[in-house]
């Protein structure tokens, strides 16, 4: 039999003891799924307003979140408990958190699929987070301190709108948030940023063409159109058409100057939504089977935010004319 001696038993004891110790690392990782956080809990749906929704934190804690593995980008030291809890409900295609204060924080998210998003300086020394298709459930948030030992305090934003960001002037946000509460694009006026024109079926020339400039600070993609209706845009249309003696098929497309990424959202008489993004590269086309006779109501949008392209849109009843 083999004997321990007394100096070995220490010895695994002290071994014993490490072991221990490395499990109680597991005491530091943050607490994911409960119901407590520091500043609170907020329940939104999908088209909440007003937008963004705003909450008070101060960011900080013991925790250094580089040690814990969460994912790339997860810095900053927080406490073990979530600052805020987001519980979203039937969840929109875009999701976005940023963090305005007057030092340097940092921001980790655990979705409502487990996943991590982390960002530390998206502009300045302001993170920002955003989510393409977020999942419905609850959102753990985590402001962090890039320092140890710093607490800033600040305003954690929540937004469904692209065209809001950490980068984004008061009086953009302001103008979304406005737009989205009062409802969507303005249908049926007689304003255009670009004019008005009347086609009969069998106009000529065609294409009947008409310079555009995309863009605008409204994010479609919010407004729940229709599927395929996204784009920054204007409220009222760049271009009111007034169409009679309709023909059986009419097509929009739009050609931008470069290499620019347009979209096209277009109302027709009947108060159909028809938007298109890339039909050919990164131009966009609608075509219309049997078009109604009436007013169209049509906007050339940027696919990305603050962007505004140079364009010609094109109106056609022949379907040989493309992009």
């Amino acid at each position: 039999m083999k004997k321990i001696s007394l100096a070995g038993l220490a010895v695994a004891l002290i071994v014993s003891v490490g072991v221990f110790g490395q499990s109680s690392s597991a005491e530091a990782q943050l607490q994911i799924g409960g119901s407590s956080s520091n500043f609170g809990t907020g329940n939104l749906s999908g088209g909440f307003v007003p937008d963004p929704n705003t909450v008070s934190i101060t960011s900080g804690g013991s925790l250094d979140s580089r040690s814990m593995t969460l994912g790339s980008g997860c810095v900053g030291f927080v406490t073990r408990q979530p600052d805020y809890i987001l519980n979203y409900s039937n969840a929109a295609n875009f999701l976005r958190f940023f963090f305005q204060g007057s030092g340097d924080t940092t921001l980790i998210i655990n979705d409502a699929s487990g996943n991590w998003h982390c960002n530390d300086d998206s502009a300045g020394l302001n993170p920002q987070v955003s989510i393409n298709n977020p999942p419905s459930g609850q959102y753990d948030i985590w402001v962090g301190s890039y320092a140890a030992s710093a607490n800033i305090s600040g305003t954690l934003n929540i937004t469904e709108l692209r065209g809001n960001s950490v980068s984004a002037s008061i009086e953009t946000i302001e103008q979304n948030a406005q737009a989205k509460q009062s409802g969507s694009l303005t249908i049926g006026g007689s304003s255009a940023n670009f004019g008005t024109r009347n086609l009969s079926g069998g106009f000529m020339p065609d294409p009947s063409q008409v310079a555009i400039t995309s863009g605008g600070s409204l994010d479609s993609s919010t407004m729940s159109l229709s599927p395929g209706c996204r784009g920054f845009v204007t409220r009222q249309p760049d271009y009111i058409l007034n169409y009679s003696n309709a023909a059986d098929f009419l097509r929009f497309f739009v050609r931008a100057s470069g290499s620019g990424d347009t979209t096209l959202l277009i109302n027709d008489a009947s108060g159909n939504w028809h938007c298109n993004d890339d039909s050919s590269g990164l131009n966009p086309m609608v075509s219309i089977n049997n078009p109604p006779s009436g007013q169209y109501d049509i906007w050339v949008g940027s696919y990305r935010a603050g962007e505004n392209l140079s364009s010609q849109l094109f109106i056609t009843e022949l379907r040989s004319q493309t992009p």
